[in-house]
């Protein structure tokens, strides 16, 4: 929905070159709607203004916060920030609270001046206290600035899916939807995190709340922070629990919370779509949507080359345009043509912020695409955590204990833990100072159910699935569309996770819960269809300006200029792919995404011109 970013300074002196507006400005693609800023100066003076003019040339600050709208509901009253009658709080936020009309009705005292679903976060809050935030059902990233108490707080959504990072040193407390809206603050030094390289270059993911850059973490999912003189509180009001699986399954259950998690995030005052591939969780949700009186539409994309290798993921636009037509809904369907990875590296790791997961370029496409249509699209992500999407990923419990020795190699989706002393440099930085299997065992733990096939659901939820969450909002609001999941409401989370994980899923089938409850749902031919990533064809690195882009990103030079891997590894493996091994794919195109993040933040390169002047019309091309 919109981007919020903000500081509270530490010192008698305030914040004085304090680049607000060149943070909120950095994230102009998550709301080129309107803006809106709060600022209190050192002599506790105040100010909310919608322009940013009002704002760049004052100076010596307490308190700054910055907003930018993706307009979605109340669409010409809704903007922010939003402020309490008599002036003591303040709010912005980032995100959609699908519940707000029903909250509404146990707010009757309070006279609201807009159908914006952020008004009643205040009234909410003078109410019940922080414990407000326990009755939202939506995706949300909340800052509440109390001036009486001179205190932030700031709340993250329960699952996950807005996201929110933090800076903090002696002098200074920072927040934003984005980690280069905080480098935008002068004060804020960029440095490796070497814990966080580790993470990624062996999970594909960063565990936890670190990141990439050290001194910026990302805040907690189900978390509040409350900075107050000059210290900071944290909170944490919910957390993945199966409850000691005590929540029994039901077919009719599970579709009611199911229609009901797909009817809350229905509710738009601008164009909205779903996505549909082939598969059974976007088919799930756009035949429920259909079932509405909701205006909607259905969006694919797919390959250009037509190609039928699940291995390298197959092509859904027939199998998707069959459902479609079976629905009898309006349908979208998009190619992708051949990817420049001089064109789509370096965008998508920009937007990022950090590379995370796997091939993600794709993703960045598409919603650009989508934008075409809609504000607003509904997602698939989330159903394989709760729903046991991964049969093959289940099997490391014996006698109710999890095999970690066997669990982690498996998560080792990059460099494994016997390659790295010939992956990486031998320097100060690698050399004893910290394992992957440090972070593993710090997650497995904290992810500790009532039984271990119960820990690995957690486990997974609590670190695969947040990296996908991150991937799925940056790429979308890089294009200023607003992705939601609906398998992952907040109720439907609560019913899922406390069913045993034994009944989810057999040896060679996943999610058999759900395919059970939406059989007489959606189209016949879906449950037919083959499970597959969306998986772009890797073939194409192998044309000539692709190799040229390879061969230079990947240079001894720039290697050896970054100081992170041996040049004998990178030449092995850029030698299996241009003889067309591909075994390695995942593995060349994490570490293609590393270099790429090296060159951005730290080659001087975070302004260049090429991440603004992509031109996506030369990436996809719409199927008549």
């Amino acid at each position: 929905m919109c981007g919020i970013t903000g500081f509270y300074s530490k010192t008698d002196k305030g914040l004085s070159n304090h680049n607000l507006v060149s943070s909120a400005n950095s994230f102009q693609h998550r709301g080129p709607d309107s803006e809106g800023y709060y600022i209190k100066t050192q002599n506790g003076d105040e100010k909310i203004s919608n322009s940013y003019i009002d704002i760049q040339n004052t100076d010596a600050l307490k308190v700054g916060i910055g907003f930018k709208r993706l307009s979605i509901l109340d669409v010409e009253n809704g903007s922010q920030p939003f402020s309490s009658q008599d002036g003591r709080y303040t709010v912005v936020f980032n995100g959609e609270i699908y519940n707000f009309n029903e909250l509404k009705h146990d707010l009757t005292e309070w006279e609201f001046k807009t159908s914006s679903d952020g008004e009643i976060i205040i009234p909410m809050y003078i109410k019940y206290g922080i414990d407000f935030v326990k009755k939202l059902n939506g995706m949300f990233a909340i800052c509440i600035y109390d001036n009486k108490k001179d205190q932030i707080i700031l709340i993250r959504d329960q699952v996950g899916v807005k996201p929110l990072y933090i800076y903090e040193d002696s002098n200074l407390f920072a927040f934003s939807s984005e980690i280069k809206s905080l480098l935008s603050f002068g004060s804020i030094i960029k440095e490796i995190n070497y814990e966080s390289v580790y993470d990624y270059l062996t999970f594909q993911n960063i565990f936890g709340t670190k990141t990439l850059f050290k001194n910026i973490t990302l805040m907690p999912k189900g978390s509040i922070f409350i900075i107050n003189d000059n210290t900071l509180d944290k909170i944490t009001y919910w957390r993945y629990s199966d409850q000691n699986l005590e929540n029994q399954y039901s077919e009719d259950d599970l579709i009611d919370r199911l229609r009901t998690a797909v009817n809350r995030q229905l509710i738009s005052d601008v164009p909205i779509g779903t996505y549909l591939s082939s598969g059974i969780d976007t088919s799930t949700i756009t035949s429920l949507a259909n079932q509405t009186d909701q205006k909607f539409a259905a969006i694919t994309c797919g390959y250009e080359n037509n190609q039928s290798n699940p291995e390298f993921g197959l092509d859904e636009k027939k199998l998707a345009q069959t459902t479609s037509q079976e629905l009898g809904i309006e349908h979208f369907i998009y190619l992708l043509k051949k990817p420049s990875l001089s064109d789509t590296l370096y965008k998508t790791i920009f937007h990022l912020d950090e590379p995370k997961m796997g091939y993600s370029y794709q993703n960045l496409i598409i919603s650009n695409a989508t934008s075409q249509h809609f504000k607003v699209v509904l997602s698939g992500v989330g159903s394989d955590e709760l729903f046991g999407g991964y049969p093959w990923r289940y099997g490391f419990v014996s006698n109710n204990r999890i095999d970690k020795d066997k669990h982690f190699e498996w998560w080792c989706r990059v460099i494994s833990s016997h390659e790295t002393k010939k992956a990486f440099t031998q320097n100060s930085n690698f050399v004893n100072n910290y394992l992957a299997r440090e972070s593993y065992e710090i997650e497995i733990n904290q992810s500790k159910q009532s039984n271990a096939l119960s820990t690995i659901f957690a486990f997974e939820f609590n670190t695969f699935l947040q990296g996908l969450l991150v991937v799925e909002d940056k790429l979308s609001m890089a294009n200023s569309l607003e992705s939601r999941v609906p398998f992952l409401d907040i109720d439907l989370v609560n019913y899922v996770i406390g069913i045993d994980p034994e009944i989810k899923f057999s040896k060679d089938n996943g999610k058999l819960l759900l395919k059970n409850a939406i059989e007489d749902i959606v189209p016949a031919n879906v449950l037919k269809n083959p499970k597959v990533g969306f998986i772009p064809p890797v073939e194409h690195w192998n044309e000539k300006s692709n190799k040229k882009f390879i061969n230079q990103l990947l240079s001894e030079q720039k290697i050896n200029d970054y100081g992170i891997f041996n040049t004998e590894y990178i030449e092995n493996l850029k030698s299996k792919i241009f003889s067309e091994d591909y075994s390695v794919a995942r593995k060349f195109w994490s570490i293609m995404s590393f270099q790429a993040w090296l060159d951005i933040y730290f080659g001087d390169s975070l302004n260049h011109e090429s991440f603004y002047n992509f031109s996506y019309n030369k990436a996809y091309e719409r199927k008549q």
